[in-house]
C-alpha cells in the first residue's frame, strides 16, 4: 500500500525515511482471490479507506513508544493527495535475510532477534493494538555503531486497535469477508475473516516466526495459497520437538501452544 524513500530532513540535515501512499494503494486487506500476481491495471488514486488505513499505521506506530518499534516523526499532506509518514531511517536487513544465509538459527542467535520482537509486540498489546501482519519482512535488523544489530518491528499498516472505542472504526475499514494479513503467518481466525480478531492472532504469527527460526522452514509451508490456508485451518503441524530436537522442551512446548488452532489455548 506504500512506497518508502530514503530522504533528508532539509531543516536538520538528518536522514529520514518517508513512506508515501502508493497510487492505487487501497487498504492492505485482500479477499482470497486477490492473493495472485498483481494485474497490469492502471494505477488509480488512493481511496478513502486506503488513506485512513495509511494514517492509522502512523497513529498506531507512534502510540507504541518502544525502542524496538520504528519511530514516527511526521505525518501530513493527506488533504492534498500526497499522504506521507516520516520515520526513522535505518540501515540493515530484514529478518528474512539471516534465514536465507544459514537456515535454522540456534537458540542464542534466535533469542537476540525474538526477545526484542516479543517485547515490542507486548507493548503494542498493552495499548490494545494488534499488529496482524507479523512476518520476517516486518522485522528489521538495523546496523549499529558496535557492529551489532538492533531489532525494529515495522509496518503497522493493518494494525487493529481494540481499546479506547476504536473497534467501531476498525469495523468500518474492514469489509465483510476480507482476509487481512500474509498467508503463511495468518491465524485460523484471520483466514476465516472473523471480525473479533485480537492479540492472539499475533501470538499465532509469532509462533510461526519462532518455529521458522528454529527449523529453517515455515510450519505452514505448502504449494499454492489454497494449500497454505488448508494447512492453517486443518493441516498437521509437526511438534517443534520433533522438527528441532535441540530446542529446550519448555520453549518447544510453548511454541506448539502458540500454534493452537483454538485461540483460547494459546499462551498470553
Amino acid at each position: 500500500m506504500g512506497v518508502v524513500w530514503a530522504a533528508t530532513n532539509m531543516r536538520t540535515g538528518m536522514p529520514v525515511a518517508v513512506k508515501l501512499l502508493k497510487p492505487g494503494g487501497s487498504s492492505a486487506e485482500r479477499s482470497l482471490d486477490t492473493f495472485s500476481p498483481r494485474s497490469s491495471a492502471p494505477e488509480r488514486p488512493p481511496d478513502a479507506r486506503g488513506k485512513e488505513r495509511f494514517l492509522r499505521e502512523a497513529r498506531a506506530a507512534a502510540a507504541v513508544r518502544h525502542p524496538n518499534v520504528v519511530q514516527i516523526y511526521d505525518l501530513g499532506g493527506h488533504d492534498h493527495g500526497n499522504t506521507h509518514i516520516g520515520m526513522d531511517h535505518q540501515a540493515g536487513e530484514s529478518q528474512r535475510t539471516p534465514h536465507k544465509r544459514s537456515g535454522a538459527l540456534g537458540v542464542r542467535e534466535a533469542a537476540q532477534i525474538l526477545v526484542p520482537v516479543l517485547s515490542a509486540v507486548g507493548a503494542a498489546h498493552s495499548l490494545g493494538i494488534v499488529h496482524r501482519d507479523l512476518k520476517p519482512d516486518n522485522i528489521f535488523l538495523c546496523d549499529d555503531d558496535n557492529h551489532g544489530k538492533r531489532v525494529k518491528v515495522l509496518d503497522f499498516g493493518i494494525a487493529k486497535q481494540t481499546a479506547m472505542g476504536s473497534e467501531t472504526q476498525d469495523a468500518a475499514l474492514t469489509a465483510t469477508g476480507m482476509v487481512v494479513g500474509t498467508p503463511y503467518y495468518m491465524s485460523p481466525e484471520q483466514v476465516f475473516g472473523d471480525s473479533d480478531i485480537d492479540h492472539r492472532a499475533d501470538v499465532w504469527a509469532l509462533g510461526v516466526l519462532m518455529y521458522e527460526c528454529f527449523t529453517g522452514v515455515r510450519p505452514t509451508q505448502a504449494d499454492g495459497v489454497g494449500q497454505v490456508l488448508k494447512v492453517i485451518m486443518k493441516g498437521s503441524i509437526p511438534p517443534l520437538s520433533s522438527a528441532a530436537p535441540t530446542v529446550p522442551a519448555e520453549l518447544a512446548g510453548t511454541i506448539d501452544r502458540m500454534l493452537s488452532r483454538d485461540r483460547a489455548d494459546r499462551p498470553a
